[in-house]
């Protein structure tokens, strides 16, 4: 056999080995775990400060691009734009410079013919000319007034503008910073979310780089209570890995028009072959899946695959939790470094309610006048820090104020008593979500190596403790159960 033989049967055997870890490589990826996340996540402010008068929308409310979500305080600019706009219609001005003008010019014609014929001298024709022409400026001096006065108003109404915030997107209402009566200086008032389409995030070993393109579709599970399969298209992948982890990220763009999926869930994806045809029964939403088996020879579990354990597989198996973690977007990224050291993940949130601020609030009164009549008597006893609720669950009722610190607030109440205002002092709570995040490790492995997550998130507040944990996987892979508790 020549050398050239050999060369040529080399590189074929070369092809075919590389054809088959391709091949292997997509049984492997069957499936991977991913997050669905929202498209657009806004954290809305405003451009001025001020106070907020009132919240139109509540959370969860579906939104439209262009609906007034917020309106500040605006009784000055109101009254700024009023005050344009009289001066921007006045014409009385005007009106005297054109009568003015008309009279000089009439003058001035008079004088011309006097001059003619030679009745008065040449100093007094002068006279007049000049009083004509000053007239006639005077008339274009009130005429670029009245322009200025247009270009006022129309400022000081982009200012009023600015007192009312209106939705960027088309999406819903995840969260309130602020309430009513509250002050806007730099934090943000409200937040919210675009989930149509939805974003679907997978981490993907480093493995598969260059097997997954823009464009390919793939097959979408979310967890449990939400069934069925859908279909998305890879629209972003990362062409930068992860060293620490090994990994690399893939975006999927998933249609949402009808909003019945919720972000947030964590999910399984399977890409399809770039060849494969649609799946016209996945492409039209939810529907029932088929069981899967697995034969005698195939090959163990995947590395990303739950599956039913035995009694004496769980005894085998070593968990960690680690928490508390601020939230789930710092777990995702916690779980991007925790490849090649677990086989199943579990997020947990736990919600806890804490008390934030103290309202300071008038006694009710029987209607909103009752109420200006108690303000008057606040401003005549030297109290001028209030402001009344229009709108909302305090509708009618007075802000004294609220506070950060309830000795402040009780200090303030002690004073409002003295000057002979009674007062009466809520609670304001918000509940705030921590995250911890239960790990089934490699047999191989012993203890998480967390130093790639503290890299990764730049800080150090979370630990791994031991815990026990039981997962079993139906076939159809969509239920969590089982029981975990941490020592």
């Amino acid at each position: 056999m020549s050398k050239r033989s050999r060369a040529m049967l080399a590189r074929a055997a070369l092809f075919l080995a590389c054809l088959n870890s391709t091949v292997a490589l997509a049984e492997d990826l069957d499936e991977l775990d991913c997050v669905i996340e929202p498209h657009v996540v806004i954290d809305l402010s405003s451009r001025v400060d001020g106070i907020v008068e009132t919240m139109e929308v509540e959370r969860g409310e579906l939104i439209e691009k262009g609906q007034v979500l917020v309106r500040l305080e605006s009784s000055v600019e109101r009254a700024t734009v009023a005050r344009a706009q009289v001066r921007a219609e006045a014409m009385a001005e005007i009106l005297a410079s054109n009568v003015s003008a008309e009279f000089a010019q009439r003058r001035n014609d008079r004088i011309q013919e006097l001059h003619r014929s030679n009745a008065v001298s040449t100093d007094k024709l002068d006279e007049i000319k000049t009083e004509y022409e000053l007239s006639r400026l005077q008339l274009k001096r009130a005429k670029e007034n009245q322009l200025i006065a247009k270009l006022e108003l129309r400022q000081a109404r982009e200012v009023l503008k600015r007192h009312t915030l209106r939705s960027p997107i088309r999406g819903i209402v995840v969260r309130h910073y602020l309430a009513p009566g509250e002050a806007v200086e730099e934090q943000p008032i409200m937040r919210l979310a675009q989930i149509d389409p939805l974003r679907v995030e997978v981490i993907v070993p480093v493995m598969a780089f260059g097997t997954i393109q823009v464009g390919q579709r793939a097959i979408m599970r979310p967890e449990a209570p939400m069934e069925g399969e859908y279909a998305a298209t890879v629209t972003i992948v990362d062409g930068v890995a992860d060293a620490s982890s090994g990994t690399f990220r893939v975006r999927l763009g998933l249609p949402n028009e009808d909003y019945s999926l919720p972000s947030g869930l964590r999910c399984r994806v399977r890409f399809l072959p770039n060849d494969a045809p649609p799946d016209t029964e996945t492409a039209a939403g939810p529907g029932p899946e088929p069981p899967t088996t697995r034969t005698t020879d195939e090959p163990g579990p995947l590395p990303n695959e739950m599956i039913a354990a035995t009694g004496a597989e769980v005894a085998a198996r070593t968990c960690q939790t680690i928490g508390p973690i601020a939230d789930a977007s710092a777990a995702d990224r916690i779980m991007m470094t925790l490849t090649g050291q677990a086989t199943q993940l579990r997020l947990r949130e736990v919600s806890q309610s804490s008390v934030e601020s103290y309202l300071l609030l008038a006694e009710p009164q029987p209607s909103l006048e009752d109420s200006r009549a108690l303000t008057e008597k606040m401003q005549a006893a030297g109290f001028n820090d209030f402001y009344i609720f229009w709108r909302g669950p305090h509708k009618g009722r007075i802000s004294l104020g609220v506070h950060r610190n309830k000795a402040y607030a009780e200090e303030r109440q002690t004073q409002l008593h003295e000057l002979g205002f009674e007062s009466e002092l809520v609670s304001r709570t918000e509940t705030r979500s921590r995250f911890w995040l239960d790990v089934e490790l490699l047999p191989r492995i012993t203890a998480l190596n967390l130093a790639a997550a503290e890299k990764t998130l730049g800080k150090t507040d979370f630990a791994a403790s031991r815990c026990e944990i039981v997962v079993s996987r139906d076939q159809s892979g969509q239920t969590l159960a089982g029981v975990s508790t941490l020592r």
